[in-house]
C-alpha cells in the first residue's frame, strides 16, 4: 500500500518556566512529509520516532482513504 503524505505529532508534558508548572498533552515535535512512500517505510519511521521520544503507548491513527475518481 502506498502512503501519499503523513503527519506525526509527538505529545507529552512540557515544563513552563514562567509559571513553574507542568503542561500536559503538549505537542513536543511534529514530523510530516508530502513525499509518498510504501507503508512499510512509514512503519519504520514510526518505530524510530516512538523509540527516540519514548512514545510507545497511547498511539492514535487518523487515516483518510479517498476513492479513485474515474471521471
Amino acid at each position: 500500500m502506498y502512503i501519499d503524505k503523513y503527519k506525526v505529532e509527538i505529545k507529552g508534558n512540557k515544563y513552563h518556566e514562567k509559571t513553574d508548572k507542568k503542561m500536559k498533552d503538549q505537542v513536543l515535535a511534529t514530523y510530516q512529509s508530502d513525499e509518498g512512500m510504501n507503508i512499510k517505510s512509514l512503519k519504520n519511521i514510526l518505530e524510530e520516532l516512538a523509540d527516540h521520544h519514548n512514545a510507545n503507548h497511547d498511539i492514535t491513527f487518523n487515516i483518510v482513504m479517498k476513492q479513485y475518481d474515474h471521471d
